[in-house]
Formats: C-alpha cells, structure tokens, sequence
C-alpha cells in the first residue's frame, strides 16, 4: 500500500474496531446486576452475546468499505491440515497445561445453563473474536510490516493472550499464544477468516466438553 494516508485511515479503523472491543468488555464490567449475572452462570453468555450483536455487523460494515480482510472460501484439505494441527497442539498441552478453575466458576447450577454458556463460547465467542485479533489487529499489523509475518502474528498472539486476564496460570498464557500462532497461520495460509473461526469453534468445544458430558450425564 503505497498511499501513506490510506494505510493510516486503514491503520485507525482496525484499532478503533479493537478498541470497542475492549469497550464492550468494560461495559459489561460495570452492570449493577454483574453479581447476579456471575451467580447465575449468565455473564459470559451476556458477554458474548453484546460482543457478537456489535461486531459482527460492524465487520461487515467495515468490510464493504474498506476491504481489509480478504473473504476466503474453506478449502477441505486445509481444514483436515489445520484440525490435525490444532489436535496435536492440544495434546501437547495436555503434558504442561495447569488446572484453571475461571471456567468451572461461570457456569453456574443447572443443564440449561452449561449449554447457554457453551453455546456462548463455542459459536458465538471465535466468531467476533477472530474477527477482532486474526482479522483488524493482525491485519493493522501486516499494513505496516507485510513482510514480517511472524513478527506480526506473534504480536496480536501475545496480545491474545493478554487480554485473557481471567486465567492464572502462566502456562495457560503460553497455551493461549500458541494457539493464537496457529490460528493466524490459518488466516494467512487460507487468506481469510473462515478457517480460523472454525479452529477456534473446535478448540472451545473442546475445551467445554467435559462440562457437556458431565451435565449430560446427571
């Protein structure tokens, strides 16, 4: 991109999309009823669900304007590479990882709500959430440095794994990088954002499936 002004407006918009982001999260922060919500096993799918109704439009939105992320069409033997990937990725984890208990405490009592929240964070949270950190954050970087791929992904992966305050441990920081890694991968390699919201969708099913079985099972 040769037009020093375009890039920066491109540059603006991709930090201002983040920016409401994060807003969105301070807002929910701030409710009266955040303890009840909490209590109740609501507050994550409350969360999700404002993240989602704001951004995803707002993607579209951006994106008819300004085309800054390219639309991809899934191509099947990326997806069988990529599962395998994300696959290994999590069995590896399974050597170092540490429990986290943030999950456990959000969801509350009750078979309805354990689907709430994993429908929340298996549809609804890699959808935005890939669209804000492998789509406008890494895209904001790569208009600066399309030449230093790596560099570019490693920064919105760390940035990733920041913004996930409610975890403890060290070691789930560094699980949330590599994941993140790879998840950018995807996007450059697929060129687009379907399969990395697929991964991700995968990954958190994952990750919420014994709570599924132990709630189906009562």
């Amino acid at each position: 991109m040769n037009n020093p002004d375009e890039r920066i407006t491109r540059t603006l918009l991709c930090a201002g999309v983040c920016l409401v982001w994060y807003t969105l999260t301070l807002v929910v922060s701030v409710l009266p009823d955040l303890t009840a919500l909490r209590q109740n096993g609501m507050l994550v799918p409350v969360l999700c669900g404002l993240e989602f109704a704001v951004l995803v439009p707002l993607y579209f939105w951006t994106s008819r304007r300004y085309p800054l992320i390219p639309q991809s069409k899934l191509n099947l033997r990326q997806l069988l590479i990529f599962i395998a990937l994300l696959l290994m990725l999590i069995l590896s984890q399974s050597f170092y990882l540490s429990h986290e208990s943030w999950t456990g405490s959000q969801l509350g009592d009750g078979h309805r709500r354990v689907v709430i929240f994993a429908l929340a964070v298996v549809l609804l949270a890699p959808v935005f959430e890939e669209m804000v950190f492998r789509g406008f954050l890494l895209q904001g970087l790569l208009l600066w440095a399309p030449q230093q791929r790596l560099v570019c992904a490693l920064i919105a992966s760390l940035i990733f794994a920041a913004c996930h305050m409610q975890y403890t441990h060290p070691q789930t920081l560094i699980a949330l990088t590599a994941l993140s890694l790879l998840l950018c991968y995807a996007r450059l390699v697929s060129n687009g954002l379907k399969l990395p919201i697929l991964l991700h969708m995968l990954n958190n099913l994952i990750g919420v499936s014994p709570w599924l079985w132990i709630a189906a099972t009562r």
